[in-house]
Formats: C-alpha cells, structure tokens, sequence
C-alpha cells in the first residue's frame, strides 16, 4: 500500500473528509472519440461502416436505408455518458444503445436497453424514451416524462417525473447535450440538463446488467446525425 493511499485510510478511519481527497477518489470522465478516427468503435452490421465517418471533429452517421450501429469496443456495467448530437436532416431516429448485446443471426440487431432520440415531432415513445430491443418486453420501457418500475413479474407502473424534459427543449439545427447513467437496475437520461425518463428494472430474469454501448442509424431513414465531445466515467 503506498504511502497516500495508507494516509487517505487513517483519515477515513478518523472520520476526516478532506475536498482534495475526495476529488482524487472520483473517476473522471474520459474521452472515448478521438475527434480524428473511428479508433476503438465498430460498425454492426461491418458491411454498413461506410454509413459512418469522422468529420470535423464529429462522427457523422448517414442513413441508407438499412440500420446499423457504431459500438464502443469495451463491455460496460456501471457508468455514466456524456455526449452532443445533432440532426442534420429534417427528420430522423436514433438513440444510444445500453448494454447491449448482438443477436444471433441478426446482423444488424442489438439485443438491450435504447436511450430514444430524434426529431421532435416523432413522439413520447421515442424523443426521450427508453425502448428495450429483442426481448419482448412491449414496445417500450418508459415513454418521455416518465419513471417506470418493471417489477419482478415484468408488470409496468408508471409516474410522471415533475419538471421533465419537452420536445420544444430540444434544439432544432443545433447541438443537443445527453447525459446517460446506467446504475445497478436503474437506468436514466437527460437532454439539455433535463431529465428525459427513467427506468427502474426489477424483473432480473431479462434485465441486463451489462453490455455494450452503441449508437444507432435507424433502418428506414433518409438522415444525417452527428455525435461529438464523447465522455465516459466508469
């Protein structure tokens, strides 16, 4: 044990909280895009990667009508995500997948928890939404504005959170900023520093406590999105 972390022990034993020592305790956020590469991300379906590119500093995803997902290539249980986005299309879908896991035989499918994101006019089960993929659990989680608690049997009650994010929080044209936390069974976002929904999940026979995280170019969509100033704290 080194000589620091022996004197941080006796002042935890003394009960002596000191700023400087909490702060070096902390995990930081670390940036996980390089602004110059896709170095450390894969495309899912790999014969969908030219669909995404770097430019500009930015991750640039261009729908061509068939789905697929750029994935960090590191398995994550516990953690906390910043990122911006922003359509440069008139309409669009997409969203942050969270622990997720690719589905056998379906090339360009994830199988986990999906942070909803999109134009405002695209609904409250999608803009601020949490969707679960492959595992039929209905079509989502929570709707935008809402705490839901799956229970133990996989029944679904649902609250409005006060103060929640609204569509015309969203920026059109202009960089939006998410903030995702995945804690044990809880799971939540926000947009533009307000809450967008959460999810309580106690039915342990299909939650996932682990997975990967990827970000989606929804299937179906002529649409252009951008992801920047990635940062993640384990």
């Amino acid at each position: 044990m080194t000589a620091r972390r022996k004197f941080l022990v006796l002042l935890g034993c003394l009960g002596v909280v000191l700023p400087w020592a909490c702060v070096a305790a902390e995990p930081e956020f670390v940036p996980i895009f390089d602004g110059k590469s896709l170095a450390g991300w894969n495309c899912r379906p790999a014969d969908q990667a030219g669909n995404w590119t770097v430019e500009d500093g930015q991750i640039v995803a261009r729908g061509q009508g068939r789905e697929s997902y750029l994935m960090f290539k590191d398995e994550l249980g516990d953690f906390e995500l910043k990122f911006r986005y922003r359509l440069l299309s008139a309409t669009g879908n997409t969203g942050l997948e969270v622990r997720g896991r690719p589905v056998p035989g379906k090339a360009s499918r994830l199988h986990g928890y999906h942070a909803d994101l999109g134009h405002v006019g695209i609904g409250d089960k999608v803009l601020g939404a949490w969707d679960f993929h492959e595992n039929n659990r209905g079509d989502y989680l929570a709707a935008r504005g809402e705490r839901a608690t799956i229970a133990a049997d996989g029944q679904r009650t649902a609250e409005p959170i006060e103060g929640a994010f609204r569509p015309e929080d969203a920026k059109k044209d202009d960089w939006n900023e998410v903030h995702v936390f995945a804690k044990g069974n809880r799971l939540w976002f926000t947009i533009n520093g307000k809450i967008a929904s959460e999810v309580i999940d106690n039915e342990v026979a299909k939650r996932l406590d682990t997975g990967f995280i990827g970000f989606q170019l929804h299937g179906g969509d002529k649409m252009v999105v951008a992801f920047k100033d990635i940062l993640l704290k384990r």
